[in-house]
């Protein structure tokens, strides 16, 4: 009998979740894997929060990121666009680097008004918290 073996490539893409109920998105490269793994996870994350009518707060830090691929602006693009409608969402990036930030921008200009307004750009984790906190004060859970 013939036995198989596969070798999994570990991506660079990892979440977590803090003790308030952010989710923390780390994305160190924009790998075909990478980008759709994270896409899998905050979709599902995103459906999870608005069949159980709260809000989502997300933090997605591509900090390690140097410059972005076109793969990964059509898959955010899609999925961003694939959220829910009637999702109370707060989405802070945190993208310190300017070719990351510009990228960023551009696909946030390609989006309904509403969609965009509850997603923000940071240069650092701590005004990007600061920020998710604020709306949960503001809008509620």
């Amino acid at each position: 009998m013939a036995s198989q073996s596969s070798e999994v490539e570990e991506t660079v893409f990892t979440y977590e979740i803090r003790d308030d109920g952010i989710v923390v998105y780390h994305l160190t490269d924009l790998r075909r894997d990478s980008v759709d793994q994270f896409i899998e996870v905050s979709h599902n994350f995103d459906v999870q929060a608005f069949e159980e009518g709260r809000h989502s707060r997300c933090m997605l830090d591509i900090s390690k990121l140097k410059f972005p691929t076109p793969y990964a602006a059509k898959r955010i693009q899609q999925n961003t666009e694939a959220t829910p409608d009637g999702l109370l969402e707060s989405y802070a990036v945190v993208t310190p680097t300017s070719a990351i930030y510009t990228f960023a921008r551009t696909i946030l200009n390609h989006l309904p008004n509403a969609q965009a307004q509850s997603i923000r750009l940071f240069h650092d984790e701590a005004s990007a918290i600061e920020w998710l906190q604020a709306r949960l004060e503001q809008l509620g859970p």
